[in-house]
């Protein structure tokens, strides 16, 4: 099997690659060459255990040298791992060693530089000021890789003291990083977004009564922002912590948005670490915990309901669960209706925003042309905000991929780089323009122009 083998082209090798989905992948790749974990584990020094979780998405592969590993193990494309280019042989000419397993981390990061590391660099070196030592829940597990991560990308960070301002100052500061975050302007919420962490947590400590509860509330969202540019960052460990800070913050303040929110941020750094059924019954535990499923509820805590039932859905999506999610995005659907033109502010739920999910959900359980009809009935200029316009856009475009058909797919990833041109830079994006380039058949004018632009090819 070289780099010309047939199975490099079918429709299950490509979507996994595209997802990111490694473990899938080396699974396909070693039943096609008949290893069994055990011969496969002698070839690169792993236990058939640890091969198992890796296969099944319990262990996440992140280290490029990791990659390389298996990918030279079993003949692999590189580029299906999204890498650009063999690493260089050692200066005596050796094989590059094994790595510890140390070295990797939790998450889809590739540490391969460019600029999307220099944004995670830039994020991590100002969270890490805030955050703190102290990691709550399931983020415990995740403290080992964390401080390794961050004791090899930055130099010691300095204490941070900020004075306490007042909650109407938090407030502004909150809102100018969400409408930065809306417009998809990644590299300079990363810059921003700590000062405001860091001034909330000044603030709390110097507050008491309902300045305490609304502090608390403005920093569970600032931390439930930075756990949401974290995943897009593709920095999974460090998105789970900040999302676990949101929940802790969030339940000082009592909020019920803040509460539900960091608990969806929560639930998405649980799917990305490969936990879909937990992540699903928490979303859905809070939906109801809202007690919005019935009645007259106020429109914020309907949007609210409805924003856990999308994500629910998706998540089942993506665990492959079709019954659960049809039934989450239809309810979220009746949630949207019930809502009607009303608007709860800071939240983004309404119809057309079930209809985004939707496209996302029925491409996620193999159903391109239900999603597609789905995308058919949007205008893009209904669509309020750059960042959900390029989710919209990029969703599109995998249900066009999936479909077969290139040219749309491209057609949509190149309105999505007009929309925001950050959002088509994401590691996940640039793998599926690399699948675009490896699919059959006459490739569409512009899309290596597009896909080297946006840092896909070496």
């Amino acid at each position: 099997m070289d780099a010309t083998h047939p199975i490099w082209r079918t429709p299950a090798v490509r979507q996994a690659a595209a997802a990111g989905q490694f473990g899938a992948l080396i699974r396909m790749t070693r039943t096609a060459r008949q290893h069994t974990l055990v011969g496969l584990g002698r070839k690169v020094r792993y236990s058939a255990s640890t091969l198992s979780r890796i296969e099944t998405g319990q262990r996440k592969l992140t280290d490029v040298d990791e990659l390389r590993l298996f990918a030279n193990a079993l003949g692999i494309p590189y580029h299906l791992f999204g890498l650009s280019s063999a690493p260089r042989p050692a200066a005596d000419g050796a094989a590059s060693p094994r790595p510890s397993p140390l070295a990797a981390t939790v998450g889809e990061t590739l540490r391969e530089g460019g600029e999307e590391a220099m944004r995670r660099r830039q994020l991590l070196a100002g969270l890490v000021g805030v955050t703190g030592t102290a990691l709550l829940g399931p983020a415990a597990r995740a403290q080992a890789s964390l401080q390794q991560r961050m004791g090899s990308v930055l130099p010691a960070a300095p204490t941070r003291v900020d004075k306490p301002v007042s909650v109407a100052v938090l407030r502004e500061r909150l809102a100018a990083a969400r409408a930065t975050y809306q417009a998809c302007r990644y590299h300079d919420l990363a810059a921003t977004l700590p000062d405001v962490i860091a001034a909330a947590q000044a603030s709390i400590a110097d507050a008491t009564g309902e300045r305490h509860e609304h502090t608390a509330a403005v920093l569970a969202d600032a931390y439930s922002l930075a756990s949401d540019l974290c995943s897009r960052l593709h920095d999974d460990t460090l998105g789970w912590v900040t999302a676990e800070r949101a929940r802790s913050a969030a339940q000082l303040s009592g909020n019920t948005a803040s509460i539900a929110e960091a608990a969806r941020m929560t639930s998405i750094a649980m799917r990305r670490h490969g936990h879909h059924d937990t992540a699903t019954t928490l979303l859905t535990t809070t939906a109801l915990d809202l007690g919005a499923d019935s009645g007259n509820p106020m429109p914020d805590l309907l949007a609210t309901y409805g924003s856990l039932l999308c994500t629910a859905s998706y998540t089942a999506a993506q665990n492959g669960d079709r019954h659960q999610a049809v039934e989450l995005i239809s309810e979220a659907e009746t949630a949207a209706a019930r809502l009607g033109h009303t608007r709860a502010p800071g939240n983004p739920f309404s119809a057309i925003n079930v209809t985004i999910y939707q496209i996302g959900v029925h491409t996620a359980l193999g159903d391109a042309g239900t999603a597609l009809d789905h995308a058919r009935t949007i205008d893009l200029r209904n669509i309020p905000t750059p960042e959900r316009q390029a989710r919209f856009c990029v969703d599109t475009a995998r249900a066009w991929h999936r479909f077969g058909n290139t040219d749309k797919s491209l057609h949509a990833l190149q309105v999505a780089d007009r929309c925001a041109p950050e959002e088509v830079r994401r590691s996940s994006v640039r793998a599926l323009l690399i699948i675009l380039l490896d699919t059959p058949g006459p490739t569409p004018t512009g899309l290596r122009d597009f896909a080297a632009r946006c840092g896909a090819l070496a």
